[in-house]
């Protein structure tokens, strides 16, 4: 079974799908993590992001392995969890998960991921794009000054300020929703949360009570 949770960033998907996992003892994956780990890679490989051939030989090189048991993602054989969350990836992550090879590259990850398991996946176009015939599908959502809080939280190296991190959860949504790719929008039979106010272990429960029905 796949159950899917798309949403903004900073509306918590992480989080809850994490949580649910736990309780209705499922895999978890975070496909935002895998879209992170290959921009990462694209940094550090100073890939030229307007070369489909450079995308392309890249796409191929690249060793990227998720592991469900702990969620700790490997590049090349390193492990490379930790290197992820950096303002830098961040600032890149929605240009690099906007190109079609990529995309479809992730999209196979998830599902070999998936294959036989019974599975929580969240990202941006999961049950959309990734797993369209997902059994389950939640959109997360929240008010964006409550997501900037989030993730300011979350990533605040000591030298960002909370309107930096306001601006780009701003510019991220602009181009998660106008990219010509996959992009974020609500699966139209997807149930819709508004999370502004709502505590996890509240939400987890809300999304429980409607997978147990």
């Amino acid at each position: 079974m796949v159950i899917a949770i798309d949403g903004p960033s900073g509306s918590g998907k992480t989080s809850i799908a994490k949580l649910l996992a736990k309780k209705i003892g499922f895999y978890y994956c975070d496909s935002g993590s895998l879209y992170r780990a290959i921009t990462y890679f694209f940094i550090n490989q100073n890939i030229d992001i307007d070369d489909d051939l450079d995308i392309k030989k890249a796409l191929d090189s690249v060793d990227l392995v998720y592991n469900i048991d702990d969620n700790n993602i490997y590049l090349n054989d390193i492990d490379v969890t930790n290197k992820l969350r950096s303002i830098e990836v961040t600032s890149y992550v929605s240009a690099i998960s906007s190109i079609k090879l990529v995309r479809e590259k992730m999209g196979q990850i998830q599902h070999d991921i998936a294959n036989n398991n019974n599975i929580i996946v969240d990202g941006r176009d999961i049950g959309t794009c990734v797993f369209p015939d997902a059994e389950y599908k939640f959109f997360l959502d929240a008010d964006i000054k409550v997501r900037a809080k989030r993730r300011f939280s979350e990533i605040n190296q000591g030298k960002y300020m909370y309107e930096d991190i306001l601006e780009k959860i701003s510019q991220r949504d602009r181009t998660d929703k106008s990219r010509k790719h996959s992009p974020l929008v609500k699966a139209e039979d997807a149930i819709y949360i508004d999370n502004t106010n709502l505590s996890l272990e509240k939400q987890v429960t809300q999304m429980i009570k409607i997978i147990n029905n």
